[in-house]
This record gives structure tokens, sequence and C-alpha cells, in this order.
């Protein structure tokens, strides 16, 4: 089995060889990047200047201190965005606005530089590579009409593993996307699992000769509905065009991009150059023990325009402690849901 992307990629990233690398050197890295962060925050971001008064990137002596800093919640991007910000306006290259259906607060805005975006690209692009090669096509069931949404990024991440990235949105009509998988010669679909379903559940996808679909990449809504993929769905796709399914797990404030399942579809590898995990128990913000579930805590590590240090994402899984079958060194995530908070 073929070892992830992400480890040869991340090996790159740190400043390592193949030759000298392991978790260790991931931490190492890590507790830099985190002091570099924290720096940057509290001379640049308005909102972190004052939450971390009295805290210095000199008190992160190891990367489990990084647990003596304040959460980052939800409601204050709602309340305070602009505030985060560590650049001016001008340098900001795309403003994402997360409306949430029947709420009735106020929607959380993600600001993002374009060395922001390239770091993102740069994640879809060995990502993808997983499951798909030179030369084949992907439909992206998602929105890339705009520069910057998240189907364009993809696009143009995909034009650098040499496959063709076709931008086709949310599937309003299966049909419709149905004929343009047969027309195109699609070769992977990349989309929310719903809509991924409709289109392998309707009555003409007889349509698409068999064996076409060769992999199918589930990337949940994960900021505004639910971050879960259910087993049944994609058992369901499996079954209908017997090829591979993984999963994705991202959301907007991490960058889009977060974990990504190798072939053994067995957990999220995680984008752990850009970005630092945590799992904490819900109701106490205590680490928990390893295997333990728990809720997400993400610390953007590389991100320029709006950094967000222990940011709660509202999500639950758990590292998984077993080694992957692809042999990787990097952690693993398990199955993200959606937490109900008390």
């Amino acid at each position: 089995m073929k070892k992830t992307p992400l480890d040869q990629w991340i090996t790159y990233k740190i400043g390592r060889n193949d030759s000298d690398f392991y978790e260790t050197d991931i931490r190492e890295h890590q507790l830099k990047r985190l002091r570099e962060t924290i720096e940057y925050v509290a001379e640049k971001s308005p909102f972190y200047r004052q939450r971390l008064k009295g805290f210095s990137a000199t008190n992160l002596r190891t990367i489990d201190d990084l647990a003596l800093l304040p959460f980052t919640w939800p409601q204050d991007v709602r309340e305070n965005a602009p505030q985060f910000l560590c650049v001016s306006q001008s340098e900001i290259e795309r403003v994402v606005t997360l409306l949430v259906p029947g709420a009735t607060e106020r929607p959380r805005r993600c600001y993002f530089t374009r060395e922001d975006l390239e770091l993102t690209i740069d994640f879809f692009s060995h990502g993808m590579s997983t499951f798909m090669e030179p030369g084949q096509k992907a439909l992206i069931l998602l929105p890339g009409q705009k520069a910057g949404s998240v189907g364009d990024l993809l696009a143009r991440a995909l034009k650098r593993i040499d496959v063709e990235g076709i931008a086709h949105g949310f599937v309003r009509d299966p049909l419709e996307a149905i004929r343009e998988i047969a027309q195109r010669k699609v070769d992977c679909l990349v989309g929310l699992p719903s809509q991924v379903l409709s289109i392998a559940r309707h009555s003409d996808v007889r349509e698409i000769p068999p064996g076409q679909i060769k992999g199918v990449l589930l990337s949940p809504d994960a900021c505004m509905k639910s971050p879960y993929v259910s087993a049944a769905v994609s058992n369901e796709l499996r079954r209908i065009w017997n090829c591979p399914v993984f999963h994705h797990y991202g959301t907007t404030e991490m960058g889009f991009g977060g974990g990504v399942e190798c072939q053994a579809c067995s957990g999220y590898h995680l984008r752990e150059a850009d970005l630092y995990f945590e799992i904490i128990a819900p109701d106490s913000g205590q680490t928990i023990p390893q295997g333990e579930l728990g809720e997400i805590i993400v610390t953007t590590l590389t991100r320029k325009g709006m950094p967000l240090v222990r940011y709660r994402t509202g999500h639950r899984a758990r590292f998984l402690t077993e080694p992957c079958q692809c042999g990787t060194m990097l952690r693993r995530m398990g199955k993200v849901k959606a937490m109900k908070r008390g």
C-alpha cells in the first residue's frame, strides 16, 4: 500500500529528510511555529493583543504548555472578526462569510491573504494525489465560480498534478451531473456526501459506464451542517461504483483543508505542518489522553491574514493510537462528528 503523499510533503515542509524523519521532528517544528504564531498575533492582532495579554511566547517551553492559553470561540470570530486581522485589508485576497441556516446571530467571517490561499492549494494538490493520477479528470461538486472559493482552489491544486478539475458547483440536477460525468469521461467525484449519493442513486446513473468512476472524495460541509460521513453512505457508493471512497475533514476557519484519508481509508492524516490539533474534554477544557473522544481544537501555524489560536471547532473525534497500514508516522484522527453543546 502506498504511503500517504502527506508524509513526504510534511517532511519537506519541516525541513527534514526521509532518512531522519520522526514524529518528534514534527512536534519540534510545531513548537517553533506555535511560538512564532503567538508572537505574531500578540503584535499584529488587536483581538489577541488583548486576549493573550500577560502571556509570552517564551512561556511555551514545551508543546503541552499551549494548554495554558485561553480558547478562541466561534462567537469571538462572529463578534470581532476584523479585530483578528494581522494585515491590512488591502492584503486580503478572499473573505468567506459563513451563514448558518436558520441561525439568528450574525455570520462569521474568515479572511485570507494570497499566501494563505496558496497554503490551501498546496495541501489540496498533495492530498488529492492520494487517489488521482496525471491525465485524469475530477468533477468538483462544490462552489467554484468565484476566485478563491473552495472549488476554485481545488481546481488550481489539481492542475499542479496534471489532473483536470471541472468546477460543476453544488448538484442542482443529478441528471445534469450524470451526463457531464459521462460525456467528459470523469474519473473522480468530489462533493458533499448527500449530493454524491443523489447522483449514485439516480435512475439514470447507468449512463455512466461501469468502471469509469475510479474514486470518490467526500467532503462534508463541516462549518454549516454536520462534519460526519456515515458508513452507510460510503458503503453504498462503494457498492454502486465499485471504487474506493475517501473522506476529507476541514473547515473554513482552518483554511478549508485539515486532513484526508490515505489508501487505507482508516482515519484522517492531518495537515500538521500548517495546523496543530488538540483534543480536549469539552466541559473541563482539559487535554485528554490519546485515544479518547473529545472536542477538536485547532491552532493555525502558518496563517498570515487571520491566524487562530486554540479555536474550538465544536466537532468531536479521537486520535487513533494504532499504526496506519500505509506505514506513515503521521498522526491520524478518527471519524469526526458534530458535538452538541450544553
